[in-house]
């Protein structure tokens, strides 16, 4: 009988594990169909939207996809001076390369440029994302009782989030830094920090922590709020209550040592980038993008959609009566990410679409949980089914209304789903095209053009993308906002100045008045105005805006610069003390006749200091008015050259003496400027033997 027994218990033992083995390879088809379907609808979505879209691109839209096509150039041609580019962008720049030099292999790719970068994007990070997402929540978050449709629902959400598709669409890669948080949560998971200090996995840690702030330097805000949360997370996680304060100690003592890898690694490789930080404040320069915390609330809130908001609720409502402590523990993990790190960011400035992607990644954590927990109040598999089937219907129609309908929202739609980010397109795109054309046989070789306008109706760099990239060298850029530009001189010196009526702007008319009012000048024939004069005919742009070329034919005089730069002092009475000295004033006056090949004339606008070059065949000429400058410094910047050669340099002006000077290269003069002031004078730069190493930087004293 206990033989009979036994046999009936080990078939029926191998009958279960056959029938788990069946189940297991099932699911595992099912993986690999799901997983493949996942990447085909990203690499499918991704092209059809990319494909509805003109020409048109941007600023941010097109910043990264200028850095990206850069990139693939330098690492296809001089691989190791594309290194060293890298490594010096990464250690200076705001806005470095290193997001986009892995996404250059699709450089490779027979597509057109713009769809190969965002797909490029998209696969490398977004794809990564979602499954890390998935895995992270499928094995550390809700338990097993239905482990396939959790899987599903960990996958599909991600994949058709609104606040994900967004800033990828429009070309921003800083959903990389996801990654790498995600790659943090997901690494602590795999041991206890407190069990005993582990410096190479603490190292680790400290690399993969770094690593958001070095790809996008906003993520700092993240990173330190994960300093603060990720330690308690892995101390709450594998508690211990036989060794409560010792495990507090060796989990502080350990990210105490990641935190200084973080630290000695933004240093050694951010080094200018960290002390511009210190030196900087960013909540004067970001004035403008700041809106207050309600406006920042409802950006989220628009990009995230309002229908997550009671899924969110909910989530953390059931973390607070389950019994699974690790569930309770993970949601208020992301609760407080999500919280606190909106405060650091918001005393800086109200968060872009982009800004908002570790903010969605903490709400679709919540949201996810709290969709989990209903479908596993289902008892039945076949509502389950039908309860998923919903949730893509649903998921997939919000998705559809929210990136490709370009119909409005009715008013349900409009307080749930979240903002419309459609393709680029304007009206009257041929206009646009002509614009553009006109400008070009304007232009010529080395004529220049500056855009007043800042909006999606028009911008300068909506223009040079247009030309594809023709206008590149002929495009004098303008100040786009108030605070962080200030007036920028050298675009009144351009030949031909673009306009639009009526003046347009991208934060309103408190915030750019360096659009508005040389636009209103220019309008009305007022003070700078009256030096220009319309040329062609007008071009019906978008949102029923009329865009005009206008014609530079003399220089501005004395008079005209003042009245110009008073109707900023009203606004900014601190501007008077940085324009009405040194050589911002007189630059205004100018006139300049570039000389061929490498001549030129500009001037910082932050240093007011004038940078110029002879040409190789005739001179560079500045013509101008000097006003209070009784002394100038002029300095040949090359010390590397032929000593023996010489820089030209002639000075004469209406009823004034003249005087001609010889400048060594690498030498400097200062020059008393008095018998030329407040008159039309005249400098001549030109070449002795050689021009190539002619570069000058005229200074006032």
């Amino acid at each position: 009988m206990n033989r009979q027994l036994t046999k009936y218990c080990h078939k029926l033992y191998l009958s279960v594990l056959k029938v788990n083995k069946v189940k297991q390879y099932r699911f595992l088809y099912f993986k690999i169909i799901f997983i493949l379907l996942i990447i085909l609808f990203i690499i499918a979505h991704t092209t059809y939207f990319i494909m509805s879209e003109q020409n048109i691109y941007y600023w941010d839209y097109s910043g990264y996809w200028r850095f990206w096509e850069d990139m693939s150039t330098r690492f296809a041609h001089q691989p190791f001076q594309a290194f060293k580019f890298s490594l010096n962008s990464i250690s200076n720049n705001d806005y470095n390369v290193l997001p986009i030099i892995l996404p250059t292999i699709f450089s490779i790719l027979p597509l057109p440029s713009r769809l190969s970068y965002i797909l490029s994007i998209s696969v490398f990070y977004y794809i990564p994302v979602i499954f890390l997402f998935s895995y992270i929540f499928c094995h550390f978050v809700v338990d097993n009782k239905k482990l396939v449709s959790s899987w599903v629902i960990s996958i599909i959400l991600p994949a058709t989030f609104v606040a994900f598709w967004t800033p990828i669409l429009a070309g921003y890669p800083d959903i990389c830094g996801l990654l790498f948080i995600l790659l943090a949560i997901l690494y602590q998971f795999k041991f206890d920090i407190g069990n005993k200090i582990q410096i190479k996995k603490m190292l680790i840690l400290g690399i993969l922590l770094w690593a958001p702030f070095v790809l996008r330097r906003w993520y700092a805000y993240t990173v330190v709020s994960l300093y603060i949360s990720l330690p308690i997370l892995n101390y709450l996680w594998f508690f211990d209550k036989s060794r409560i304060w010792l495990k507090f100690r060796t989990v502080f003592i350990s990210f105490f040592i990641s935190g200084t890898t973080s630290c000695i690694l933004a240093v050694i490789f951010q080094r200018g980038l960290i002390h511009r930080i210190i030196n900087t404040n960013y909540s004067d320069i970001y004035a403008a993008y700041q809106g207050g915390m309600s406006y920042s609330i409802v950006s989220l809130f628009n990009s995230c959609g309002y229908y997550i908001l009671p899924l969110v609720a909910l989530g953390v409502v059931i973390s607070l009566f389950v019994k699974d402590k690790k569930q309770k523990i993970f949601i208020f993990f992301c609760l407080f990410n999500l919280l606190f790190t909106f405060f650091l960011f918001t005393r800086t400035q109200s968060p872009g679409m982009q800004h908002n992607l570790p903010f969605a990644l903490w709400m679709l954590f919540i949201a996810c949980y709290s969709i989990v927990w209903l479908n596993n109040r289902i008892s039945k598999s076949i509502f389950s089914v039908f309860f998923i089937g919903c949730l893509i219907c649903f998921l997939g129609y919000i998705d559809q209304n929210s990136l490709f309908n370009r119909k409005p929202y009715t008013a349900l739609q409009e307080k749930m789903f979240p903002s419309k980010h459609l393709p680029l397109r304007v009206d009257n795109y041929s206009a646009y095209v002509q614009l553009e054309k006109d400008i070009e046989k304007l232009v010529g070789d080395s004529q220049t053009v500056s855009i007043l306008s800042s909006n999606h109706v028009l911008n300068d760099e909506m223009l040079n993308t247009i030309s594809n990239q023709k206008l590149s060298n002929h495009i004098v850029y303008t100040s786009q906002v108030d605070l962080r530009d200030q007036i920028r001189v050298n675009p009144f010196l351009s030949n031909y100045m673009i306009i639009v009526d009526p003046p347009q702007t991208h934060l309103g008319e408190s915030n750019q008045r360096v659009i508005t009012i040389p636009v209103n000048n220019l309008l009305q024939h007022h003070n700078v105005g009256k030096a220009y004069i319309a040329v062609g005919h007008s071009y019906k742009l978008d949102d029923n805006a009329t865009a005009w070329i206008y014609k530079k034919e003399r220089a501005f005089t004395p008079v005209e610069v003042n009245e110009f730069l008073a109707q900023y002092y009203q606004y900014y009475p601190q501007w008077k003390s940085i324009y009405n000295k040194g050589l911002y004033l007189s630059f205004l006056t100018a006139h300049i006749t570039k000389g061929d090949i490498y001549g030129g004339a500009s001037l910082d606008s932050d240093t007011g200091i004038i940078s110029t070059h002879p040409g190789e065949n005739t001179p560079t000429i500045i013509e101008w008015t000097l006003q209070n400058v009784p002394k100038l410094k002029i300095q040949s910047t090359n010390m590397e050259c032929n000593q023996q050669d010489t820089i030209k340099i002639s000075i004469s002006g209406a009823g004034a003496p003249s005087k001609e000077i010889d400048l060594p290269h690498g030498g400097e003069v200062n020059i008393d400027m008095m018998p030329w002031q407040n008159i039309l004078s005249k400098i001549v730069i030109e070449k002795n033997k050689s021009s190539g190493c002619d570069a000058l930087i005229i200074s006032a004293l």
